[in-house]
């Protein structure tokens, strides 16, 4: 392997497959990057079997070739080194690199890139196309309320399903549930939909909002993998990752449809309150207390370890006095991914799902959202 290539598109490329690559494993390729040199230029892959990042960027390839190095310490090397250009070319059982002119070098161990896992061939399957910045938005809205426990594995991912008139990105955890959809026709997905893992996706929304063409989704046909294609100037990306088996529960069987008592507020209110107020709240339950009361609405907490708290909000609320009480980080997370000015809350008890929706049409008028958070139960709730 011998090439040329600008300093920029190394550290680019191997930066951006280093997030798929773990930090220590019992395998040790998994530690590594690949190199790939051919006719079309220099593609990085790093890989933990489950999810997968794959970088093809340009280069004056003299000898074709490929080795694995130690990803973080040659990301860590190369990122330091001056603008320009490098070589890159193995010497011996060494993958050298020299900069600016010649007057710098810098060698890393290489290992033989035949046991290197294999990215998944997804050329065949089925295909979904998505503008970068419209992907992005439909992971930032969902990804955030998927469950990081590993007891129920479905919960670890986002539910991507669609029809001839939408598609939807459906996330939950049991406590906090998300969805978001946008118009157009998803036939495709029709068929049960897929469970695209949560770490896959928000490696995908790093780089999806600086595409320069469409991403597409590549379906394996067995639905067991996925993968995420697109141009980012001139670079080449792709992420790939193995779908979450199993069934996804029925989230809409969960979602109120009669929930009577509506709350109006702007949106970035809430916000400073609750984050203000939940610096009282219990450490590991993160409680704080909604308080509505003759049309008047307040969020307090208090602790013996953190002291009280309470700030009122101006808001316009429908419905009986109430005190119920959330998990100010879900809560947090929930009002975060909404871009409308306002709010609105739809309660029923103080023990049952209240429903978080935008006040108004999105600026994307083809896209919509919808929030559930489940409430805790206020230490001083009757029964």
């Amino acid at each position: 392997m011998d090439l040329t290539i600008q300093q920029g598109d190394l550290a680019f490329a191997v930066g951006r497959a280093l997030g798929s690559v773990q930090q220590k494993s019992t395998q040790p390729l998994l530690s590594c990057v690949l190199l790939e040199a051919d006719s079309k230029g220099l593609r990085v892959t790093g890989t933990d079997l489950d999810e997968g990042t794959s970088v093809l960027v340009p280069c004056t390839v003299r000898t074709p070739g490929k080795c694995c190095v130690l990803a973080r310490h040659f990301h860590d090397v190369v990122r330091k080194m001056p603008k320009g250009a490098l070589t890159l070319a193995m010497s011996g059982s060494q993958c050298e690199v020299r900069y600016a002119d010649g007057k710098g070098w810098s060698r890393f161990p290489a290992q033989p890139a035949d046991e290197f896992p294999r990215v998944p061939d997804l050329k065949g399957d089925m295909r979904v196309t998505l503008e970068g910045e419209v992907l992005a938005r439909m992971i930032e809205r969902s990804a955030y309320a998927a469950s990081t426990e590993p007891a129920r594995p479905q919960l670890n991912g986002v539910y991507v399903h669609g029809n001839d008139k939408f598609i939807a990105f459906v996330a939950t955890d049991g406590h906090r549930l998300a969805r978001t959809s946008r118009k157009g026709a998803f036939g495709e997905l029709s068929k049960d939909g897929i469970i695209v893992p949560s770490r896959v996706l928000n490696s995908v929304a790093k780089f999806a909002n600086e595409a320069t063409s469409p991403v597409e989704m590549r379906i394996a046909d067995a639905r067991n993998h996925i993968g995420f294609a697109t141009q980012v100037g001139e670079y080449q990306v792709q992420v790939y990752g193995r779908l979450i088996e199993g069934q996804y529960p029925n989230y809409e069987q969960v979602i109120p449809k009669d929930n009577p008592r509506e709350l109006v507020m702007a949106r970035t209110d809430v916000i400073e309150a609750v984050d203000i107020v939940a610096s009282h709240a219990d450490s590991n339950t993160q409680q704080i207390r909604f308080s509505l009361r003759d049309g008047k609405f307040s969020v307090s907490s208090a602790t013996a370890d953190f002291g009280a708290g309470e700030q009122s909000v101006e808001a316009e609320y429908k419905g009986e006095n109430m005190e119920i009480g959330y998990n100010a980080k879900y809560l947090l997370q929930i009002l975060r991914s909404i871009p409308t000015e306002s709010v609105t809350f739809r309660l029923k008890t103080a023990l049952s799902a209240g429903v978080i929706e935008p006040v108004g049409a999105l600026a994307q008028t083809d896209e919509d959202m919808l929030c559930l958070i489940m409430p805790l139960r206020l230490p001083d709730a009757a029964g």
